[in-house]
């Protein structure tokens, strides 16, 4: 059975699963986290290259992982992810007008990006003609090669780099072909600088948003607001958690810090919020049926809570053992549950191969 590596490269770790992709369900094989010193990547961009190659060396060394087949992800701010509609062309004919049809939306020069697209589906042109819409990613090229010289520095071979977006729809939604009469599905994952959002529709990921902010947030408004010491401020933030929607915190202690917290909250929610108001309007259709929060800023206490009753959707947490096997992981059933929140993007960009392709025969936004 063959088995891919995916590689999630976060703020404040590097995370790898090895996935038995031939089977029904695919199978976790390893899963394994090594942290990184703070600043080393911001935001989805490594910052600190020789800290990153240490970690993934360490990772790759200690957790005995597969040296091929490796699906690295890419995220972050620069990353543009935009929907468009075209003509409706030949493979080859699309790919060569390409840069020429999304230039006006990058804030760089074409010849900087990376460009990919995934089709969406078929519909009509502003001259009536038939069209295909089309979400286009365009990752700046440095990023790209930074993180291909990463792997090549560690002996990891590359398989594909992915949005790591569609990874985080793969592993926390199980997205593939929809179900007669499923609404839109969304992911959130709440990582420490990067928030990245995602709406699955029709068994495609058809809308993507990459928010600069995070579970970092948190910690920084009890350390400005409180006075505390950054180690003092995250303990205090897993223990107190924000206000549950609809019960204001008081100003005494610990209601001031939870206070602070929920300010914050409030602050992500509302830029969440505005971005699902994006897609609402981009697509005609109200807010997705169900939002599945991932990432350790999942894990504050009360934030899906009121995330939920703020937005009016319904929130869940990310169940991705729901839809693996488990193999002989080294892990326990209680290590395992405890990991759920951080293994969205490492499960599913190793799933990058199981998925229907497009017609370039590059494996779709799934």
């Amino acid at each position: 059975m063959p088995i891919a590596v995916g590689l999630d490269v976060g703020s404040e770790a590097v995370r790898a699963a090895a996935v038995e992709t031939g089977g029904t369900p695919p199978a976790l094989r390893r899963f394994g986290e090594v942290p990184l010193p703070p600043g080393a990547v911001v935001a989805g961009r490594i910052l600190d290259e020789e800290a990153v190659v240490r970690a993934v060396g360490t990772l790759w060394k200690q957790h005995h992982l597969p040296r091929k087949r490796m699906v690295a992800g890419v995220a972050g701010p620069d990353v543009v992810v935009s929907r468009i509609v075209v003509p409706s062309l030949p493979e080859a004919e699309l790919q060569e007008l390409l840069p020429e049809l999304v230039q006006s939306r990058l804030p760089v020069p074409v010849e900087g990006v990376v460009l990919d697209y995934v089709p969406l589906e078929p519909t009509v042109g502003p001259d009536g003609g038939p069209a295909m819409a089309l979400l286009v990613v365009a990752v700046p090229r440095e990023v790209v090669e930074t993180l291909l010289g990463v792997a090549r520095r560690c002996g990891v071979e590359v398989m594909s780099v992915d949005l790591q977006a569609f990874g985080l729809a793969r592993g926390a939604l199980g997205a593939g072909p929809a179900q007669e009469g499923e609404g839109s599905r969304a992911v959130l994952d709440i990582g420490a600088t990067l928030t990245q959002l995602a709406v699955v529709r029709g068994g495609s990921t058809c809308f993507v948003r990459h928010l600069a902010t995070g579970g970092a947030r948190f910690t920084e408004a009890l350390v400005s607001g409180a006075a505390l010491g950054r180690e003092e401020a995250e303990e205090h933030k897993r223990a107190i958690g924000v206000a549950p929607a609809g019960m204001p915190a008081g100003d005494e202690e610990p209601a001031l810090l939870s206070r602070l917290l929920t300010r914050a909250a409030d602050e992500l929610i509302a830029q969440v919020g505005a971005a699902l108001g994006e897609y609402r309007a981009e697509a005609g259709e109200g807010l997705p049926g169900r939002l599945v929060v991932s990432g350790n800023g999942a894990r504050l206490p009360h934030l899906a809570h009121r995330l939920g009753r703020s937005l009016g959707v319904r929130v869940e947490p990310a169940r991705v053992l729901d839809r693996v096997a488990v193999g002989r992981t080294g892990l326990s059933e209680s290590q395992l549950l405890a990991l759920q929140p951080v293994l969205p993007a490492a499960v599913g960009l190793a799933l990058w191969g199981s998925f229907v392709t497009s017609p370039a025969g590059r494996p779709a936004g799934r």
